[in-house]
């Protein structure tokens, strides 16, 4: 009986299907590359109807979404591991683990995780160079119960020190192993080239994970997470004003914020090449140049150019030329930084066998002289220029994608009308500021390089037309177990 009941809704849609496609077999296209699209009938959404100053001073972006039983927040404090205190490198990403996991005034540790788990929160804390993150997702039916742990969280947590100890141990297991893998190996290294002596280079090591103590959390929590320090978005299945009056209650009345700002930092590497030893049988290489500190005049022309060079995926100049056709590496790419917090840099990565090491090497600069030579056809800027407007409305597929891009766009001081202007300012964008850009900034003398894999065979087969390993100079070789005692 059940097997016929699912049998005779299959065989309605198939003759249904049959009879579509005759009825209309004339206009269909004979391959898929002769679908004709309409024009996209689209506006970038604004965030200022989302937008509130709340009575206790927080700014929030607030969407009404019923179509799923659902509430997503994200919320952002100026806060981040750049400002952590020296010799305790580490101590803002354990206030996101011990925020959550070091129980709170009135939910021990064991208690709160049992109240996750029973009540399936979604709720995580994480903290990056320039932002204290906090993200929670749950089922709109459980808002009191999410609220009042939300509010334990972020606002009374105790950082229970037994929890506090084994989250040490187990941050000092991972510290142990985080240069077992190039690819973070090479990370690391990199931010110690192009960022020498600044804060963007220190990472955390045992000793000063070990350094912090509760009491550091407590200071550090009482600066950074507070109601005047944070940029608010929440979506989902609720009644507007109500959810205005439940977040008047969460956060409490804003009180002055000390200095959140964060220091000073250029790029100005003082090494011309530092290499990581791995006996590993590729090479792992990333070259680049310091960039600017958006917001730039340059950053439009620089994305574009980018695009074109590395940016785009296989049908950049260094996919189709290094990858596709030279078949040296699977992958290659090249990045302009996009910062807000301290400048950026230009770089090209890729990794490619130990044998090659010098012949792909070589071949990504030429791609870059060639670049910067000849320029750009008018294909490739409509190309890039397209792509990139054609991913704006990604940015924006739900409401929840609107608030939380519009609290992000505040939080690093961007125009209200950064998005509506996008397109056009890409659009402005013509050949000769691709070549200004190209030639201000993409200099191959300048290259600073970073390189992880085996020294001998990096010597062996790092001299070809066009690139010498051996002539980088001032070159320094390290074991990864140096990267963190290098300045």
């Amino acid at each position: 009986m059940r097997l016929a009941s699912l049998i005779f809704p299959v065989m309605l849609c198939s003759a249904f299907f049959a009879q579509s496609l005759q009825a209309g077999e004339n206009s269909l296209p004979a391959h898929p590359s002769a679908i004709v699209y309409g024009p996209l009938d689209w506006t970038v959404p604004l965030g200022s109807p989302y937008r509130e100053t709340l009575a206790n001073g927080l700014r929030a972006y607030v969407a009404v979404d019923s179509q799923l039983p659902l509430i997503e927040i994200a919320a952002f404090f100026r806060w981040g591991a750049l400002k952590d205190p020296s010799g305790k490198e580490g101590a803002c990403s354990l206030l996101g683990k011990l925020m959550k996991t070091g129980g709170t005034k009135d939910y021990p540790p064991d208690s709160i995780d049992a109240i996750i788990d029973r009540y399936a929160l979604r709720i995580n804390v994480s903290s990056s160079e320039d932002m204290v993150e906090f993200r929670a997702s749950f089922l709109s039916d459980y808002t009191d119960t999410a609220f009042a742990v939300i509010k334990q969280i972020l606002f009374n947590p105790v950082f229970d020190k037994r929890e506090l100890d084994k989250e040490k141990k187990i941050v000092i297991e991972q510290l142990s192993h985080r240069f077992d893998n190039p690819g973070p190996t090479l990370d690391a290294a990199y931010d110690k080239a192009m960022y020498t002596a600044t804060p963007v280079s220190r990472i955390p090591t045992g000793e000063s994970i070990r350094r912090i103590d509760r009491s550091d959390l407590i200071e550090l929590h009482h600066r950074a997470i507070s109601t005047g320090n944070c940029i608010f978005s929440i979506a989902g299945r609720f009644d507007r004003p109500a959810m205005l009056k439940r977040l008047e209650a969460l956060f409490p009345p804003a009180t002055p914020v000390g200095d959140t700002s964060f220091p000073k930092i250029a790029a100005q590497p003082v090494g011309k090449c530092l290499v990581v030893h791995k006996p590993i049988s590729q090479a792992y290489v990333r070259f680049g140049v310091p960039l600017f500190r958006r917001p730039d005049t340059d950053y439009y022309a620089a994305s574009l150019a980018n695009f074109i060079l590395g940016g785009g995926g296989f049908t950049s100049r260094l996919g189709t030329r290094v990858r596709s056709n030279a078949g040296l590496t699977y992958s290659i790419h090249a990045n302009a930084e996009s910062n807000y917090t301290f400048p950026g840099t230009w770089y090209v990565d890729f990794f490619t066998k130990s044998e090659t090491f010098g012949q792909a090497t070589a071949l990504s600069l030429q791609v870059i002289r060639d670049l910067k030579a000849n320029g750009i056809t008018d294909r490739e800027l409509e190309h890039a220029r397209e792509t990139l407007i054609g991913g704006l409305p990604s940015t924006f597929r739900s409401p929840f994608d609107i608030v939380e891009t519009y609290g992000w766009n505040e939080y690093y001081g961007r125009s209200p009308l950064h998005f509506q202007k996008y397109a056009d300012e890409l659009r402005a964008v013509t050949k000769d500021d691709i070549t200004r850009v190209l030639a201000k900034y993409l200099d191959p003398a300048a290259f600073t390089y970073t390189i992880v894999g085996d020294t001998a065979q990096l010597r062996a087969h790092g001299s070809t037309e066009g690139f010498d390993f051996e002539k980088l100079s001032p070159q320094k070789v390290i074991a990864p177990e140096s990267i963190p005692l290098l300045p």
